[in-house]
């Protein structure tokens, strides 16, 4: 995990430390101060772990509400506390976890939408370059063929007019002077020809980027294999397009060689067949090294740009090595201008926040949907195993021992807070007074209070869900 990502886990972690510690403290006395104080905090850690955190830091949001809600039950042995801690955990960090990647789709769109405006600009560039040699290589061609043709012919004839015998010797002199100047003319158009059909960018400027690409990393100190050693032949003839993207498949497979993996040596290999281009940079024996950070765009943003051209991209691990290999055919999939298909290009982009947003929608609703269920069943259970019926309780007097009646109470007793101070050298139980979790008498409670053994008080508590109990009859 890179340095960002432990920082964001161990904000995260830190963020619902201190959030349960508020609630094991003020939860018993002031349960809405405690579950909002530090909520905003929570809140936060949760949305930036979302919104920068990679693929590994989302461990944080699902693993650290199931753990707190065991350490407030390793520490009171509630199981009602534990789970409204877990509960309030997994709302307060899951949900804007969601938000927060959706946040982080929406910026990688417009991060690959300026990459992909610069990638066209570079695309135009060499378009309207390649258009320009076009033109002065057909100059070229149609001034040899015609112009040159005809000067050589002018040249033939004039030689033959110098060497009839039957004209004047000062006119066969004059003949030879106008023989040598078109001659002479036909060759300053022969240099012409040659400078104006000459190509003066690089022949084959994908291959000398990437032996660019290579020698600087090599300068860097790391070990590169080019295969084969000059890439010029099998890239000769591509869609610039095409030539480009093997750049960018190369830069990208190195780049992220020098961040992640160590000093482990790379190969690149470009081989061409059957109408394709095979690029793929291996590091070698790749093992864990200090991790730069990144976007965490390049990649997405490099087989949106691969696939728009009709092309395959594929990374991971192969034994101990890391391979980026792309496949691209050697005609692109483009337009008159060489351009790659924007809209499939959009079409990908749009498709990531779409889903993101999508996720995000249904992440949250199910967040909530699961957190009334888990309450509303615990309700359920609660209620049902620890009611104790109304004719039990009128039976129960006050010196009963419990030994004698323990089989008659029920299998869990509640923990709720009533607010009624228990009688002097008592402990008290509180019991459910109907199976019902959602009746109108759903928080009242029937107390039974013990001292030495022996029943020595019993109430029945009438309470509302937003004040305290009151001793009913």
């Amino acid at each position: 995990m890179s340095e960002r990502g432990t920082a964001i886990g161990a904000g995260v972690v830190l963020a619902s430390a201190s959030w349960l510690v508020v609630w094991l403290l003020l939860g018993a006395r002031e349960s809405l101060f405690a579950a909002t104080a530090l909520a905003p905090l929570v809140l936060v850690a949760g949305g930036l772990a979302g919104r920068f955190g990679d693929r590994r830091s989302a461990w944080f949001p699902a693993l650290v509400p199931p753990a707190g809600a065991l350490a407030v039950h390793a520490t009171t042995g509630g199981v009602d506390t534990a789970l409204a801690a877990g509960i309030g955990l997994g709302v307060l960090l899951w949900c804007p976890w969601l938000v927060g990647r959706w946040f982080r789709e929406r910026a990688a769109l417009g991060n690959a939408g300026w990459q992909f405006a610069a990638q066209w600009e570079e695309l135009a560039r060499t378009a309207e370059h390649e258009a320009r040699m076009r033109e002065r290589a057909r100059l070229a061609a149609d001034m040899h063929d015609l112009v040159g043709h005809d000067l050589a012919r002018a040249a033939l004839r004039l030689g033959a007019l110098e060497l009839d015998r039957d004209l004047p010797a000062e006119a066969r002199r004059g003949v030879g002077e106008a023989r040598e100047q078109v001659s002479a003319a036909a060759e300053h158009l022969a240099q012409a020809v040659s400078a104006l059909g000459a190509d003066r960018a690089p022949p084959t400027g994908a291959g000398a980027d990437v032996t660019a690409v290579v020698a600087g990393v090599r300068a860097a100190g790391r070990a590169v294999e080019l295969v084969p050693a000059d890439p010029a032949p099998a890239l000769d003839g591509t869609a610039p397009a095409v030539s480009a993207l093997v750049v960018r498949v190369v830069r990208e497979g190195l780049t992220n060689a020098v961040k992640h993996a160590g000093d482990a040596p790379a190969e690149v290999s470009i081989v061409r067949r059957d109408g394709e281009i095979d690029v793929v940079v291996r590091t070698r024996g790749a093992r864990p090294g200090p991790s730069a950070p990144g976007s965490g765009s390049g990649l997405p943003g490099l087989s949106a740009d691969t696939a728009a051209l009709g092309g395959t991209l594929e990374h991971g691990r192969s034994g101990t090595d890391h391979l980026l290999a792309a496949r691209l055919p050697v005609t692109a999939r483009t337009g008159d201008s060489g351009l790659p298909a924007v809209e499939t290009a959009r079409r990908v982009a749009l498709g990531a926040v779409r889903r993101s947003r999508s996720t995000a929608v249904r992440g949250i609703a199910a967040a909530f949907a699961v957190s009334v269920l888990l309450v509303s069943t615990y309700r359920v259970l609660d209620a049902a195993t620890s009611v104790l019926p109304a004719d039990t309780f009128d039976a129960l007097t006050a010196g009963t021992e419990r030994a004698a009646v323990e089989h008659v109470l029920p299998m869990r007793t509640r923990t709720d807070g009533t607010g009624i101070p228990r009688p002097p050298g008592a402990w008290c139980e509180y019991y459910s007074v109907g199976v019902d979790p959602f009746g109108t008498s759903a928080a009242d409670l029937r107390r039974l209070c013990w001292a030495g053994g022996v029943l020595v008080h019993k109430d029945l508590i009438v309470r509302s869900a937003t004040a305290p109990g009151t001793i009913g009859t």
